[in-house]
């Protein structure tokens, strides 16, 4: 899109360039130019941006040539580096630049006895208005040859830095010049030398060697309107030196050195309008100078080189059109009558000069006077009526004097003065109708003054109303009263000067602040600059109430560099800076607080305000030296702290012997801290002593108390230390009262003798008891043994043993009982298992084997989860045996029992959920069949969701390496056991395992019966004691040997265990023959039985 828009501007370009005909649409040098320059060699063309830039030769580093051509800006540019003349022929030759408007050539000789106009024609440059000639050396003087075919110039700059001569007739042919300015430390003018130049206009020949001008020189010139004749040594000017120049406007002969002026020296300048006659060494000057002059605009007499003490009466007066002036030059005094009767002068300036007073009439007929400058003058007083006709005056300034006061005529006719600057006077008095003429003032500025402000208040009170002398101002933007004497911030500065944007209040004497203070209505965005004061304080509202609408513009407040006493007064302020309130008015202030610190107390002192913790802003608690008006206690101190209303009574290091009386709190405290570190108190007093009732921390660490009673201690005691005192114990009354009423960390009891016994067991109890609230718990020791102990390193029993007999006979009993219960217990821990299968296989005491009636919902006893390809297994053994065994169990088989048309996946989930455990026959068939897999992982996850065992793992060949097994199984594998076909006592552990039975009169066989669980697991889940020895895995179990398939099995195998869950979800321990233990259980919610010792043998 900007490409289209490009575009389009320069085709629109072109269009206006071809209807106005402009001329630089016939310059024919461009880019292809360029790059046929480049191609023949000789010089190279570079195109930069809208520029092309050449050098000569091309690639030398010290060319001789560099041409830059600007076509958009119709200028050319060489610079050379010539040595000699001879060098020009290596110009490029047979260029088309075409029309140029400006030529600069620098650092270049004169092309020998040769016009500058071959140079132009070599480059194809046609037609330029101005030719700039600037060298270091010429090579030769110039002539009129040189400038031969350039008489259409319109303007000749020849500058050149060594002395050159100008011939009588070198401008003879240049008729079309307009401006010329010759700098060439020229010495001597011709006097014919400008007889042809009548379309001159202006002439700069400033910065040459002239010392006089040949008399009507100028003569010839109709049209010169400008002459400059600056830093010359034109010593002594007459007024034949001007004869014919009666067009000149303007003249310019500063910094040549005149000491004296003839009071007709401007006579034939009658049109003249600006004169600079600045940098000069004028002793006086004539009265009458420019009686002749009458359309005199602009007059500059500044920086004169000797001091000129003061100006001949009338000098400027009756000037009609006399605008500005501009007089810098050491006056001391200045005539009254100086500028009388010049009624249109505009602009004064009078400033860096010895001025201490003024005449009363200076200004009085200055009635369009705007702009007013005496800064920087000894000025120690003006007259009332100074401006007393000035009334359009917009801008004075008046810095820099000596000024001491203001009174309240001086401004008073100044309605219309916007700016006043009256910055390091001596002003100290300013009195309070002394701006009440300024309405229009915008900006003043009185800093670096002596301003204390006081006179409104007339021996009074200051008020929130009083109004300082700047009342009547209500459109000021700027108040400046930066170092000064201030003390405090008034009424009208808040309320009148609603368009105030910068009030500098810096380095003055304010002391403190409320929110009044700082309550700005101005309806623009305020900043306050109050750095480096004395305030020490500030006051601000917890919540202020402020209109639903309320809209307020920001006040930005510069707080830093002041004295901050950091004491509770500061409170709300502190809180607020550190954002801890955020109340409505919050949004109308900014605080710049970085460098804002505490002066005082010394615990805070150079600290950052706003990273103080508001809980140390104390401030002193009334007090009095009278004994009788004291409520502080003698040799106390006492503190306020504002941020929880607490009372602070500091008795620190007082050689005090007991506790002394204490104020009672006031009604806007809660809160009372006794501090009493240090001193020698053996008793406390009672609870219910005033002043001590209302104690809320108690600090008595490195005192002398012996013991502390319940009814020595405040009721609202939340906090106590008793370090380093000679308490041994502490009675069990006085525990459990700090036992209800202290918090966290709000005890500290390290330091003390304690002695541990029997009496200190209701210590220890609480010490061990109660840890988040003894703070120094880890540093309490027992000192009545051999080696001071640690509290928290002894238990009850370490400091009061029972008795020996009884403890014996008690241990008798207990060992006795013990080993009769052990005894008990290894029989039956180490046959439960055989007892247990034993009892269930003939149908005895099967209430301590039945399980819950947790599963009555459920379709079948079991679900068989195999491959195919072991059928056999599951048609020949397994299936017949469960099924028309012993116990009867219903079987859900997938061969027969899964519902035609399902998916196979709900036909598996259903399986699952309708079956009370899952056999897993498992085999490498079972392992390489997806299906088989889900088959487990369904049961398995059902399982864990119902946290009950319902897997039961039948290895029914080798599995080769379990690390190469489905992530899932392995796992199961690796943290359960289970059952291996092949195993003596397979078929009871297997009817174990599955869901138990009993017969019941009225239910018939093969139905489950409530019963009680052991936690939330099966009964079933205990250990049952294996074979000592189990057949190979080729032999089936004894029940199964009339299946043809026996007769093929052999083989012995290691002695097997089995791993059932305590009904705790706990471990019991695993019987095996070779004495160790392995964990066992209820684990991932499957029904375990092991039959090896060890995982390897999987």
């Amino acid at each position: 899109m900007s490409r289209l828009k490009t575009a389009f501007e320069l085709s629109v370009l072109l269009l206006i360039l071809q209807l106005v005909q402009w001329p630089g649409s016939e310059a024919s040098f461009g880019r292809y130019a360029c790059n046929e320059m480049s191609i023949k060699g000789h010089c190279q063309c570079d195109s930069i941006m809208s520029e092309y830039e050449i050098v000569c030769p091309a690639k030398s580093e010290n060319p001789i040539f560099k041409l830059t051509i600007q076509p958009t800006n119709s200028f050319v540019q060489i610079v050379c580096n010539l040595t000699e003349t001879s060098e020009y022929q290596h110009f490029p030759e047979k260029m088309e630049i075409g029309e140029v408007d400006r030529v600069q050539m620098r650092r270049c000789m004169l092309p020998g006895h040769s016009p500058i106009a071959n140079i132009l024609d070599k480059l194809g440059i046609v037609s330029p208005s101005t030719l700039i000639f600037e060298s270091d050396n010429l090579g030769m003087n110039i002539t009129r040859q040189h400038l031969d075919r350039l008489h259409n110039l319109k303007r000749f700059r020849f500058t050149a830095r060594r002395p050159t001569h100008i011939p009588a007739n070198l401008l003879t042919d240049m008729r079309n010049l307009s401006h010329l300015e010759l700098r060439a430390n020229i010495d001597e003018l011709p006097t014919h030398l400008f007889d042809n130049l009548v379309n001159v206009e202006s002439i700069e020949f400033g910065s040459n060697q002239l010392k006089k001008m040949p008399h009507g020189i100028f003569g010839k010139m109709p049209k010169l309107k400008q002459l400059n004749l600056w830093s010359n040594k034109l010593h002594n000017f007459t007024k034949h030196d001007f004869e014919g120049a009666s067009s000149v406007l303007g003249i310019d002969i500063h910094d040549n050195g005149i000491e004296v002026l003839p009071h007709d020296v401007f006579t034939h300048l009658t049109n003249l309008t600006e004169i600079n006659l600045s940098a000069n060494r004028f002793r006086s000057l004539p009265e009458g100078l420019f009686e002749h002059n009458k359309h005199l605009n602009e007059v500059r007499l500044m920086n004169n080189r000797v001091p000129l003490a003061t100006l001949p009466s009338r000098l400027f007066a009756n000037q009609p059109e006399l605008r500005i002036l501009r007089l810098r030059c050491d006056l001391k005094s200045l005539p009254g009558d100086l500028f009388e009767y010049s009624t249109e002068i505009t602009n004064i300036s009078l400033s860096d000069n010895l001025l201490s007073t003024l005449p009363a009439t200076l200004l009085e007929h200055q009635v369009n006077l705007l702009s007013l400058d005496l800064s920087n003058n000894r000025l120690t007083h003006l007259p009332d009526s100074l401006f007393k006709h000035t009334t359009n005056l917009l801008n004075l300034r008046l810095e820099d004097n000596l000024l001491t006061d203001i009174t309240t005529d001086l401004f008073s006719q100044l309605g219309k003065l916007e700016t006043l600057y009256m910055s390091r006077n001596r002003l100290r008095t300013i009195e309070y109708e002394a701006f009440s003429g300024t309405t229009g003032m915008r900006h003043l500025h009185l800093d670096h003054n002596d301003i204390e402000l006081q006179q409104p208040l007339l021996g009074g009170f200051f008020s929130e109303k009083t109004t300082s002398p700047f009342y009547n101002m209500k459109d000021l933007l700027t108040l400046n009263l930066r170092n000064n004497s201030i003390i405090f911030i008034y009424h009208d500065w808040k309320y009148v000067m609603l368009q105030l944007k910068i009030l500098d209040l810096s380095y003055n004497n304010i002391s403190s602040l409320v929110y009044a203070d700082l309550d700005f209505l101005s309806n623009n965005r305020l900043h306050i600059n109050m750095t480096h004061n004395k305030i020490s304080w500030i006051t601000m509202p917890e919540e202020v109430s402020v209109p639903d609408d309320w809209k307020p513009n920001l006040v930005e407040v510069d707080l830093n560099d002041n004295p901050m006493d950091c004491s509770c007064t500061i409170l709300w302020f502190v809180m607020l800076i550190k954002g801890k309130i955020t109340p409505e008015y919050a949004k109308k202030f900014k605080f710049q607080t970085d460098r804002l610190t505490c002066s005082q107390p010394s615990a805070l002192k150079n600290s950052i305000v706003r990273q103080v913790n508001p809980y140390t802003l104390l401030c002193p608690f009334e007090s009095s030296d009278d004994p009788r008006d004291r409520l502080c206690p003698l040799g106390c101190t006492c503190w306020v702290r504002t941020y929880d209303k607490a009372l602070l009574v500091k008795c620190n290091n007082g050689n005090l012997t007991h506790v002394p009386n204490l104020p009672n709190l006031h009604e806007n405290l809660k809160l009372l801290e006794l501090y009493l570190q240090n001193n020698s108190v053996v008793n406390l007093p009672s609870a219910n002593t005033p002043g001590y009732a209302n104690v809320t921390s108690l600090y008595l660490a490195g005192n002398n108390l012996t013991h502390i009673d319940e009814d020595q201690l405040p009721r609202n005691l939340t906090h106590l230390d008793v370090r380093w005192n000679h308490l041994q114990t502490l009675n069990a009354t006085t525990l459990g009262f700090l036992n209800r009423t202290m918090s966290q960390s709000s005890i500290k009891l390290s330091g003390n003798p304690w002695i541990c016994n029997c009496d200190a067991r209701p210590l220890l109890l609480f010490t061990q008891d109660n840890f988040e609230r003894i703070e120094d718990r880890n540093e309490m020791l027992c000192m009545n043994a051999e080696i001071p102990t640690r509290m928290v390193e002894l238990t009850t029993n370490d400091i009061c043993p029972e008795e020996k007999s009884v403890f014996i006979a008690l241990a008798m009993v207990i060992a006795l009982s013990g080993i009769l219960a052990g005894f008990t217990a290894a029989l039956y821990y180490k046959y439960q298992l055989e007892i247990k299968i034993w009892l269930y296989n003939r149908r005895i005491l099967l209430w301590l084997i039945t399980e819950e009636e947790l599963d009555k919902d459920k379709k079948y006893d079991a679900f068989i989860s195999y491959s195919n390809k072991d059928q056999s297994f599951i048609e020949d053994y397994l299936v017949p045996q469960l099924e028309h065994g012993i116990h009867k169990f219903k079987l859900c088989v997938h061969e027969r029992d899964f519902l035609v048309g399902s998916q196979i996946t709900d036909n598996i989930m259903r399986s699952v959920a309708d079956s009370r455990r899952t056999i897993i026959v498992l085999s490498q068939n079972f392992i390489k069949s997806e299906w088989a897999r889900l088959e487990f992982k369904a049961a398995h996850r059902a399982a864990l969701t119902e946290k009950r065992s319902r897997v039961i793992v039948i290895i029914y060949s080798d599995i080769g390496d379990v690390e190469k097994l489905d992530d899932e199984l392995k796992a199961y594998l690796k943290m359960n056991t289970y059952l291996k076909w092949g195993d003596p006592w397979f078929w009871d552990k297997l009817r174990y395992a599955m869901p138990h039975r009993r017969s019941i009169a009225n239910i018939g066989s093969g139905a489950l019966i409530k019963s009680a669980l052991k936690g939330s697991t099966d009964d079933k889940l205990e250990l049952i004691k294996p074979s000592p020895v189990t057949p190979p895995l080729t032999t089936p179990p004894a029940e199964a040997t009339r299946n043809p398939l026996v007769a093929q099995l052999n083989g012995v195998t290691t002695h097997p265990a089995i791993m059932i869950a305590n009904g705790k979800n706990g471990l019991t321990n695993l019987y095996t023959p070779n004495g160790k233990s392995h964990i066992n259980g209820h684990i991932n919610g499957a029904f375990i039985i092991n039959t090896n010792a060890k995982q390897s043998d999987v």
